[in-house]
Parts: C-alpha cells; sequence; structure tokens
C-alpha cells in the first residue's frame, strides 16, 4: 500500500480515537485512576494514571493549531493530572513541532513501529483453536497478559485493572489461543471505523514458539474484514518478537513513532 498523508491521518486519527474510549472504559470501571481525556487538535490527550499504560496525546500533530499554542494546551492539561507533557510524533509531524519541542525541551522518550494490512487477500486461518472471551474465560485471559508481573504486585494489579476495562470496551473482542484446550496466548481487535486494530498479544512462557501469535494474528484478520473493516492497524517495537510475527504474515511497516515527553521540574 501507498503510504502517504491521507493513510497516516486514517491511521492516526482511528488510533485517537481507540485511545478515547480505552480511557473511558478505565475511568468507568476504575474511577480511583482518575482517567480522563480531552480533544486535542485533531487528536486526544489521555491521562490514565501514573503508572499506567497511555499518558500521552495521540494523533495529535495533524490539527490546526500552532505548535507553541498546541504545547501549552498539552502542558496544561497533563499539568493537572500530575503528570509529564508526552505525545506521539509520527514523521508526518510539521517541522514547526519540531523546533517547538526542542525548545521547550521535550526528550526522545521511546519508539514504535505502526504496521497495517489491506483485509483483500488473506493468509489461511491456522488450526490452533481461536475462542472470544466471554466471563468464563476473562480470568484466564487476564492471567496471561498479566504474566509477567507476580501475583499480588502492584504491577499486577495495574494489568488486571487495565485487562478489566480492555475487555469493556465498546466493540472489542478479546481472544485466546488453545493448546491441548487451555488458554496459552492472548490477541484482541476493537475496530474503529473502517480499521481495526489490534493489539493485547502475549503467551505463556511454556507454549511460546507453537504457533499461537500466528493463529491469532491471522484470525483477528479475518475477523476484522468480517465486521467490514478495510485495514488492520498495529503497533509494535522495532525487531521484537510481535514485529518479527507481524511481518510473517504481511503486515507492512507504515513508519515509526517517536514518544517525546518533557520532564516535570
Amino acid at each position: 500500500m501507498i503510504v502517504d498523508a491521507t493513510l497516516v491521518h486514517r491511521v492516526e486519527g482511528s488510533a485517537a480515537r481507540l485511545t478515547a474510549m480505552e480511557v473511558e472504559s478505565l475511568a468507568t470501571v476504575a474511577p480511583h485512576t482518575g482517567a480522563t481525556w480531552r480533544a486535542i487538535d485533531g487528536g486526544v490527550a489521555a491521562a490514565m494514571g501514573a503508572g499506567r499504560y497511555v499518558n500521552r496525546a495521540v494523533g495529535a500533530v495533524f490539527g490546526d493549531l500552532r505548535p507553541h499554542t498546541l504545547l501549552d494546551e498539552l502542558e496544561t492539561f497533563y499539568g493537572d493530572a500530575g503528570l509529564p507533557s508526552s505525545l506521539e510524533v509520527c514523521p508526518w509531524a510539521s517541522s514547526e513541532l519540531i523546533v517547538a519541542l526542542r525548545e521547550r525541551g521535550y526528550q526522545v522518550d521511546w519508539f514504535r513501529n505502526v504496521y497495517a494490512h489491506g483485509l483483500r487477500a488473506l493468509p489461511p486461518r491456522a488450526r490452533l483453536p481461536i475462542e472470544e472471551v466471554g466471563d468464563d474465560l476473562e480470568p484466564a485471559w487476564a492471567a496471561i497478559l498479566g504474566s509477567g508481573a507476580e501475583p499480588g504486585s502492584a504491577a499486577r494489579a495495574v494489568s488486571d485493572e487495565f485487562c478489566t476495562a480492555m475487555h469493556r470496551v465498546p466493540g472489542a473482542q478479546n481472544l485466546v489461543a488453545l493448546l491441548d484446550g487451555a488458554p496459552v496466548g492472548t490477541g484482541s481487535l476493537t475496530p474503529v471505523r473502517t480499521v481495526a486494530w489490534l493489539g493485547g498479544a502475549a503467551t505463556l512462557p511454556e507454549a511460546r514458539g507453537r504457533g499461537a501469535q500466528h493463529a491469532l494474528l491471522v484470525d483477528r484478520l479475518h475477523r476484522a474484514r468480517h465486521m467490514g473493516c478495510t485495514l488492520a492497524a498495529v503497533t509494535a517495537v522495532p525487531d521484537g518478537v510481535s514485529a518479527r510475527n507481524l511481518l510473517r504474515v504481511g503486515f507492512q511497516l507504515l513508519y515509526t513513532q517517536t514518544v517525546m515527553t518533557r520532564p516535570l521540574a
């Protein structure tokens, strides 16, 4: 596919809407987090709370605000939330914004790649069973996603809280892959207009290398097409296992995002 401004705006805009939906769900199931968001310059500024997953602006570099006005608004929003001001910057951001970020002391926090897959021609589904997560499978699904943190730890509590919220995002489908009848891998799918966003990939250590993520990826592509979407999108750390899995099933690298953050004084 041709990567141009139209495609990037579409992807970034749907990512912003998805972020708002996730924040709203977290605010509903865990009001103590103070999770909130606001529309800003074509995107959203999201604050899920200190130590949680999304505390940055998404898709907020394509509007009409002048760069310093945009940053003023972000810094006010995140200052009220007690968080450092942060935003995702894609290669289509203006040079004026890059200059303003430098002048105001923003620093590179981390990078991630954005990938997409058209939904006309798809690889065949794998034979590994895939099941949608209902109330019965929710505990197992959350346990797999949180398996990197010790049960009872603060990190595990944050993960479980996030899972509870994500399971209740409107339209979201959370899935598990089964080996010998037991859930071993997870993946999620949320349609935002015609873009299906994939996420929530995790596999139990003892089941890695047995095709769970391949099966989940292909299954979600077919589900996305059935939903009426025309594009699937996902993010991953460059050269990580998830990125390699995406390339194997035909995802295309669209661009790299840079997360820029202004440290708290």
